[in-house]
């Protein structure tokens, strides 16, 4: 099992990559150096609150996003949750054409539940 210190950093890079940063931009957002959010993705160095904080303003996330490893990433800028939800519909669509009938009825039915859309 990896050390949470370790899947925090890795948890890290996989945001500031999905916000499109590099570590050089997240240093300038931020404040920090570009050596420290590398040693924090590197999971060598734990972030305080306070940096925690400014990692979360800066990359337009939640806290908890940091904690859930496996989770997907909410961004609360409207642009970037497009572009995140046009990655998974890209991701996605090609997936389902190679499914057959009885897959995507069982796909599409869990689809429903999820949205609560009784169609």
């Amino acid at each position: 099992m990896m050390d949470i210190t370790k899947q925090w950093g890795k948890r890290l890079k996989q945001i500031r990559k999905a916000a499109k940063l590099t570590q050089e931009s997240l240093a300038e957002k931020t404040g920090l150096s570009v050596e420290y959010i590398s040693r924090l993705e590197r999971g060598v160095s734990q972030p305080s609150f306070n940096t925690l904080e400014s990692l979360v303003k800066s990359l337009n996330t939640n806290a908890k996003d940091f904690f859930d490893f496996k989770g997907p990433i909410v961004f609360r800028d409207k642009r970037q949750e497009a572009r995140q939800k046009k990655k998974y519909i890209d991701a996605i669509s090609p997936e389902l054409q190679k499914m057959e009938v009885r897959e995507l009825t069982v796909v599409y039915n869990v689809l429903k539940g999820l949205t609560g859309n009784p169609r």
